[in-house]
């Protein structure tokens, strides 16, 4: 909090250029799907030839709409605000054009680390997709209990293990983005595995951050469907983007802290 209060136009033109662009894409898919609901089942159904659970067709639409944003934008305004908190913690002057092209350079690093992450996150939910698939079919033969029961038995059973995988990962993730953009040459795969020992010891408080920082822009997505049901004012829309825009700079110096503080305490 103290270094956005002695840096507040630098943090705020981040928040306000680079990070923006994502949360207005994110409220655009809520507005499509809440009003054309019927066009995007009916993509869907084309697509993949039977109609999906809502939330998955909702899920996968969203993640369709960011994903451009997110992979470009976004990840700008994160190697922007990481190299912000850095030069503040060096005692170097904060520079829009010199952050703006060290940015840009970051860019292809945090793009690689982010492939890598998202094949680790595809690879969890592939396993669990086969298993709900495979398993309770298994089971139905060979006489144990019907498919519908051994479903969210094996649901049950391997639900658990991959929510916490997922959000180790999700964890780790956000400390490679960190080290992709600090650490010179180190990116892609092995930044993952450089995170995952620099945080040993400390990965409840990455878990405890990453939980208030969703928490915080679910509630601004929330806030959104909620007016958008009731009628949102034409004012509510920028208020509410500039309200997930600076949760998502609180979430990236608080991983920035973080990554000091764990290097310090392992040297």
């Amino acid at each position: 909090m103290r270094v956005i209060l002695l840096h507040p136009t630098q943090f705020h033109s981040i928040s306000v250029f680079l990070f923006s662009p994502l949360p207005i894409s994110l409220f655009c898919s809520h507005f499509l799907i809440h009003h054309f609901p019927q066009i995007f089942s009916t993509a869907t159904h084309n697509l993949f030839g039977y109609p999906l659970p809502k939330l998955l067709s909702k899920t996968m639409l969203h993640i369709i709409i960011c994903f451009p944003l997110s992979t470009t934008f976004s990840l700008l305004g994160k190697a922007a605000t990481v190299q912000a908190v850095s030069d503040s913690y060096n005692g170097i002057n904060l520079d829009g054009r010199r952050l703006l092209i060290r940015s840009g350079v970051s860019w292809i690093k945090l793009l690689h680390t982010t492939f890598w992450e998202s094949l680790i996150v595809l690879g969890l939910i592939g396993v669990l997709v086969v298993n709900l698939a495979i398993v309770p079919k298994i089971l139905h033969m060979c006489g144990i209990c019907s498919e519908v029961l051994g479903f969210w038995g094996v649901l049950g059973f391997l639900g658990i293990p991959f929510c916490v995988a997922f959000a180790h990962v999700m964890v780790v993730g956000n400390m490679a983005r960190v080290i992709s953009v600090l650490e010179g040459e180190c990116y892609g795969f092995e930044t993952l595995l450089r995170a995952k020992t620099l945080m040993e010891g400390r990965r409840q408080t990455a878990l405890i951050m990453a939980l208030l920082s969703n928490m915080g822009l679910r509630l601004v997505e929330c806030v959104f469907e909620f007016r958008m049901c009731k009628g949102i004012n034409l004012w509510e829309g920028p208020v509410l983007v500039s309200m997930y825009s600076l949760v998502l700079v609180f979430d990236t110096v608080m991983n920035v802290v973080f990554y000091y503080a764990c290097k310090s305490f392992n040297d």
